[in-house]
């Protein structure tokens, strides 16, 4: 069996956004993070969680010398959530929750209401790439509560809660005030802006890069370090430009290379065995496989996928907790599907279909259980000038 890393979900970025909700007097139901709340005992004005997209320590190391900025205000090292991916990730920042909870399992899910495999995010059918058969299928099904509008509920808008986040991952329910940009200057200013109103204030920053970045030129890349060392530049005069403020950041995710690309629908015989095509990402096979055909469905998982890949039934992914600890939503026994193929190494999954759709392979990728998707920094900065 491929050897593999696991989740700690007492030791994530769920934890984190617990210490951070429970400075304000909200609880997720998860534990904190020790050192953190300690941290947060020292109130502020602002407090700003910001998340680095694919930003995880194996690149951040890479990128930035020990004496840089981010890297010197490092608390620890955290755990990712599973799947490494930026739905089931971002959704955890958002609500406090473990994917098991809130149900933003991947990338692409099969909703049986719909009769369609649908892209959470883009709301697109999965594999023709056509708009869904019906509008913001994933937010109205699965839903969520987002964790900053419970801060401001519970301090009776004493605090007050922003979103600041490129368009694309703008929320499209809540009641917090949310603000866009274009660029990750353009972020900052508004952040700058934000933290000099007067007011105590909770501010969730998103920004989709490094990721971007790391999926076209590699996470070790000249092209990447150069984006980082900048970004690095941007937010030290960024923390010492905002008085009264706690910054709390980190990231959904780190990212490997991939050498290799295994596509199940180019092998008939372990084809025949699915009742439909694989859901999940990438990295992480949802897969549904027809009555009886287990034992032949295994088989020939380990002919052609060999070691690159690990195989988890649903009643292991279950039992061992991939997916977080918690309450599991309501949707979770339909998402699941028999299997899931999970790669522990440099090698990707796709299936191809009759829409004939190119998707450019990256050269970095992330949704696996490598150390490099796993490991993500938790970084701590507060200005405690008034």
């Amino acid at each position: 069996m491929a050897k593999y890393n696991l989740p700690d979900y007492s030791n994530s970025y769920v934890n984190m956004i617990s210490s951070v909700a429970k400075r304000f007097g909200v609880n997720t139901g998860h534990e904190g993070i020790p050192e953190l709340d300690k941290k947060l005992k020292s109130k502020t004005q602002n407090t700003i969680v910001m998340l680095l997209d694919g930003m995880g320590l194996d690149t951040l190391e890479n990128a930035l010398p020990k004496d840089s900025f981010l890297r010197k205000h490092i608390v620890k090292n955290i755990s990712a959530i599973f799947p490494t991916t930026t739905t089931a990730g971002t959704m955890s920042y958002k609500t406090g929750l473990t994917p098991i909870e809130h149900g933003w399992l991947s990338l692409f899910l099969y909703f049986k209401e719909v009769g369609e495999s649908v892209n959470l995010y883009l709301n697109t059918d999965a594999y023709s790439r056509k708009q869904a058969i019906l509008p913001n299928i994933a937010e109205t099904i699965l839903g969520f509560e987002n964790i900053y509008e419970k801060i401001e509920e519970q301090t009776k808008k004493k605090v007050k809660a922003y979103g600041v986040s490129v368009q694309e991952a703008r929320d499209l329910f809540g009641n917090i005030t949310q603000i866009t940009y274009d660029t990750f200057p353009e972020m900052c200013s508004y952040l700058k802006t934000l933290c000099s109103l007067d007011g105590e204030k909770v501010i969730y920053a998103y920004h989709n890069e490094p990721d971007h970045a790391m999926h076209k030129f590699g996470p070790h890349s000249e092209e990447v370090s150069k984006m980082l060392i900048e970004m690095d530049a941007e937010l030290e005069n960024l923390f010492l430009s905002c008085p009264n403020t706690t910054f709390v950041v980190s990231a959904d995710h780190g990212q490997c290379y991939v050498e290799k690309v295994f596509d199940l629908a180019q092998y008939p015989d372990l084809n025949s065995t699915l009742l439909m095509p694989p859901t999940g990402g990438p990295r992480a096979f949802n897969i549904f496989v027809k009555r009886g055909k287990d034992a032949e469905f295994k088989r020939l998982v380990k002919k052609y996928l060999g070691d690159e890949f690990v195989l988890f039934s649903k009643k292991q992914v279950l039992e061992m907790n991939l997916f977080g600890v918690g309450t599991p939503h309501p949707k979770i026994d339909d998402f699941l599907g028999d299997y899931w193929i999970v790669s522990t190494g440099k090698s990707n999954l796709c299936y191809s279909t009759q829409y004939n759709n190119e998707t450019p392979q990256p050269i970095g990728a992330h949704g696996g259980l490598t150390k490099e998707e796993l490991v993500v920094p938790l970084i701590f900065f507060q200005n405690k000038k008034k």
